[in-house]
């Protein structure tokens, strides 16, 4: 234990001396003994030393005691109490600072190592845990679901912040009371206190819930305290309100797009059926559609054309101009003309046309259709 600190205090001089004496013959580092309490916090603010060994009759009005109960929760120092008093007044007293040990003078060396030993693994266990319960404390504030652990009877353990502002009452307050007295302001459901009867049988329990216009997944487990032989419940609400109006929403969408789909079959179907040529193009008059009966007309598939500018579909004869410039200037009505097309093997095809916007967009034409048929 090199380079371990310890402060001592003791009211008797040569016993104090003693003590130090055999302490830094075991290797530990004693700068000073104290013999009253007021001095014994003032010493340990200062030195912060890793351990306290304290008599607990001092001189003057402070007990070792009440010295100790100071020095621990000022600045977290183990205490290990050395005393020639052992009757059970005296000992229920100093179970009220909380040491980390207790030993009986007369001062055996070998035993008070033992007993440093084991007070600073002990302490330092003590930070390890409450670092933990600190760091699960801090996690489970930082999330927005609400969580809160029950025993059997239904009262409240622990709780997390965002479940004590939905009861709107602080999280010290509802420990320890039912969590069945949460129905009535509705910070739980009647539903999730019918559940913590079931849980016991079923170990864990899964369910979707609507409450005061909000929608949560709730989930119940079971907790096991094997030291004690009991369990505890653990209730973990997480709030699937927006998730909700998502899935309404795709699925009002996904109705759409079915109807949009078959609505466009149908317009397909009526066009594949119709005598006359249809050809619809974008703004600057690429094709994007052609029906069926323009591909036996042109002897073209829909994929030769898709893309292509509709003036090459015009013999070298044609007059009529197709070209980008007409597409923007044709914003108004039906446009009628004829067209000389071409077939794909090069014969001529006269053809009557008329065209039309069919799609605006920021009041810009968008798509044209064209109807084409033979010019007799």
């Amino acid at each position: 234990m090199a380079g371990t600190r310890v402060l001592v205090v003791e009211d008797e001089y040569v016993t104090g001396a003693d003590i130090q004496n055999s302490l830094r013959d075991l290797g530990f580092e004693v700068p000073y003994v104290v013999d009253n309490g007021p001095e014994a916090i003032r010493r340990a603010g200062e030195l912060r030393p890793d351990l306290v060994l304290m008599d607990i009759i001092l001189r003057g009005e402070m007990t070792g005691i009440h010295a100790a109960a100071e020095i621990s929760s000022k600045y977290d120092i183990p205490v290990v109490f050395l005393t020639a008093h052992s009757d059970e007044p005296t000992v229920e007293m100093a179970k009220i600072a909380g040491p980390f040990g207790y030993l009986i003078k007369p001062f055996e060396p070998g035993r008070v190592r033992i007993a440093i030993e084991m007070a600073l693994y002990r302490h330092a266990a003590e930070g390890r845990l409450r670092e933990s319960r600190e760091l699960i404390r801090a996690l489970l504030d930082a999330t927005r679901d609400e969580i809160v652990l029950v025993d059997q009877g239904g009262k409240i353990l622990a709780l997390n912040e965002a479940f004590a502002a939905r009861a709107g009452t602080p999280a010290s307050r509802l420990t320890g009371e039912p969590v069945s007295g949460l129905i009535p302001p509705g910070t739980i459901t009647v539903r999730t206190a019918d559940e913590l009867h079931r849980i016991f049988a079923e170990g864990r329990v899964s369910f979707e819930e609507e409450d005061h216009g909000r929608c949560y997944d709730t989930t119940l487990y079971t907790v096991a305290d094997r030291a004690k032989g009991t369990l505890r419940i653990a209730i973990y609400r997480h709030e699937i309100t927006n998730l909700k109006l998502m899935e309404d929403e795709l699925k009002a969408t996904n109705r759409h797009l079915m109807e949009e789909r078959e609505r466009l079959l149908f317009l397909t179907t009526a066009l594949d059926a119709m005598s006359d040529y249809v050809v619809i193009t974008d703004h600057a008059g690429k094709i994007a559609y052609v029906n069926s009966t323009f591909e036996k007309k042109f002897g073209l598939s829909a994929a030769d054309v898709h893309g292509m500018p509709i003036a090459d579909l015009a013999h070298p004869e044609n007059t009529v101009n197709l070209t980008y410039d007409f597409f923007q200037a044709f914003w108004g009505a039906d446009w009628t003309g004829f067209f000389l097309a071409r077939h794909a093997s090069g014969a001529r095809m006269p053809m009557a046309v008329r065209g039309r916007p069919i799609l605006y967009e920021n009041n810009r034409p968008k798509n044209f259709v064209f109807v084409m048929r033979d010019r007799v």
